[in-house]
């Protein structure tokens, strides 16, 4: 049996954590973690979340849409105040308006509940304040 896995150039977890960094201008605690636990998964992972959210690539959604189903999924999946923070920001950065903001936001009422709306209009605030 061959393994396949030599493919793959290793890397070490400071440079899988500058590359990611680089790419986002940031690092979260999960990074941080998958790259102490295996670089090549943050590689991997960082390599999909880059080519669906931060790539150029022309894709179906366009990157305010993107940024918006963020907003409704982090709102939705609760516990994610700074991801919805963070696709927030994103979204209105791409040209979304608060309304659109506010309605990803209400639509995740349906699958999340009612108090994860009332969760991320208070931090949904925030995020107006500051632009």
């Amino acid at each position: 049996m061959t393994d396949n896995t030599a493919t793959t150039t290793e890397i070490t977890d400071e440079e899988a954590l500058a590359r990611v960094k680089a790419r986002r201008g940031y690092l979260l605690p999960v990074h941080e973690l998958m790259a102490e636990v295996d670089p090549q998964i943050l590689r991997k992972y960082d390599d999909l979340a880059s080519d669906l959210l931060f790539s150029d690539q022309p894709r179906a959604l366009d990157l305010k849409t993107r940024y918006l189903v963020l907003v409704g999924i982090t709102t939705a999946v609760k516990g994610d105040p700074d991801g919805i923070v963070w696709s927030a920001k994103r979204a209105v950065r791409e040209g979304a308006t608060r309304r659109e903001v506010l309605e990803a936001i209400l639509l995740s009422a349906l699958p999340g509940g009612v108090p994860t709306v009332e969760e991320a209009t208070h931090v949904l605030a925030k995020v107006f304040d500051e632009s």
